[in-house]
């Protein structure tokens, strides 16, 4: 990157972060999401372990406070919540299949380019690099404000991301332990539901 600057700079990183997302099959890491809201007298904080297999499984498992599961599929998000005895499916229409994809880590950063106009931030030296995220299609617009990525400067991968809705809440994701192409558990994005759970099917509003 020495030597890069403006637009060629932003096009060698984005050719890095391509390369590094092509070379996983399988990723695990521990995680904290903050979430920031003028709702909310506190921020909410929550962690757990995020599984991804290539090319689109997903699973975010929420362990603290309470037990929950996440599934994002391509069609489809489920949230398992045990103590609730609840599970709930929810449809995902085009936009939002783009957005639940990216922001689950299983859509490839060059794809985004038609959904999105990308800012490069290099501090120098040791930091880490920042992508700002701005939507250009009008569906996106809608739900996000922007998304700020920060890129391991040696690994190419993120090691937090946040974005912020239309309506100013943002919520953070910082990743730790990361571990890549290893061996996951069988059966992982799949929910065998015990029974007695209720199901709840959805269809988020404004889907296409």
């Amino acid at each position: 990157m020495e030597g890069l600057s403006g637009k060629a700079k932003l096009d060698a990183v984005l050719a890095e972060i391509s390369k590094a997302q092509l070379a996983i099959q399988t990723l695990s890491a521990n995680f904290q999401q903050t979430k920031v809201s003028r709702l909310l007298k506190e921020p909410s904080v929550l962690s757990g372990v995020f599984y991804y297999q290539a090319p689109d499984q997903v699973r975010w498992e929420y362990r603290n406070p309470r037990e929950t599961v996440v599934l994002v599929t391509a069609q489809a998000m489920v949230t398992y919540r045990p103590a609730e005895r609840l599970a709930e499916k929810v449809e995902l229409g085009r936009s939002q299949r783009k957005l639940f994809s990216f922001l689950s880590a299983s859509e490839p950063i060059m794809n985004l380019s038609r959904h999105f106009s990308f800012t490069l931030r290099d501090p120098g030296g040791e930091g880490n690099f920042v992508l700002i995220l701005n939507p250009v299609t009008h569906q996106l617009k809608k739900r996000l404000h922007h998304v700020e990525l920060v890129i391991d400067r040696k690994s190419f991968l993120p090691v937090r991301f946040s974005y912020t809705e239309a309506d100013g809440d943002v919520t953070t994701y910082e990743f730790s332990q990361v571990k890549i192409n290893q061996p996951l558990p069988p059966n992982l994005f799949s929910l065998d539901l015990p029974p007695g759970v209720r199901v709840v099917e959805l269809k988020l509003r404004g889907s296409e």
